[in-house]
């Protein structure tokens, strides 16, 4: 394998292996591996309680009907990148507008199905949007780099079910149509003071 043919990691690898640390060549990695996306962190609401109180199977059943509806809608607004994790989904875009456009898409559409997580629930998601420049590594890892942790706590921690998170980052590089229904919060998570805005999905009846 030559060098123009490595992953990320294992370019990391090769230069831990030969006694080089990789710092002294962020430069060159993040020119080889560094993409500027929008990167969407998708999670869904009530996993360990349904699984809890109707069993794993039912929640990996209505988990699946969540991919087979949300795949499609993500490649609509243009995804470039996308791979499911548990009960999480990881879609990156060339821009802002985009991936806000398939959140406030992926709300409706779940909604419109009609898809229940329970008999009485029905299923909702929660996401955080970032933006900004990513080492990409072209294995399961993914995305790496501080708008990508952002996105992660905002859609996985912050977010509740129906709410779409987003960072200053993407705020700020977002058309301005698109942002009149989110409002600025800040929330502090893991020692770290994040700025952001938020946006609440709220169904027709």
């Amino acid at each position: 394998m030559t060098e123009k043919q490595e992953n990320l990691f294992q370019s990391l690898s090769r230069m831990i292996d030969g006694g080089t640390d990789p710092g002294e060549h962020h430069d060159e990695l993040w020119r080889r591996y560094g993409e500027t996306v929008a990167v969407l962190v998708m999670d869904t609401s009530g996993f360990s309680r349904t699984c809890s109180s109707h069993g794993v199977v039912h929640f990996l059943t209505r988990l699946m009907q969540l991919r087979r509806l949300c795949q499609p809608v993500f490649q609509a607004q243009g995804c470039r990148r996308l791979h499911f994790e548990a009960d999480n989904a990881y879609a990156t875009f060339a821009s802002v507008d985009e991936a806000i456009q398939a959140a406030f898409a992926t709300h409706a559409a779940i909604a419109e199905a009609g898809l229940m997580l329970t008999e009485s629930e029905r299923m909702r998601v929660s996401i955080g949007i970032g933006y900004g420049e990513l080492l990409y590594s072209e294995t399961l890892e993914g995305y790496f780099g501080e708008e990508m942790n952002y996105a992660s706590k905002l859609g996985e921690d912050l977010a509740s079910g129906d709410e779409t998170y987003i960072t200053d980052s993407a705020f700020n590089n977002a058309s301005s149509e698109l942002l009149t229904t989110f409002q600025p919060a800040t929330s502090r998570i893991s020692g770290v003071t994040l700025h952001h805005h938020r946006h609440r999905f709220i169904p027709e009846n």
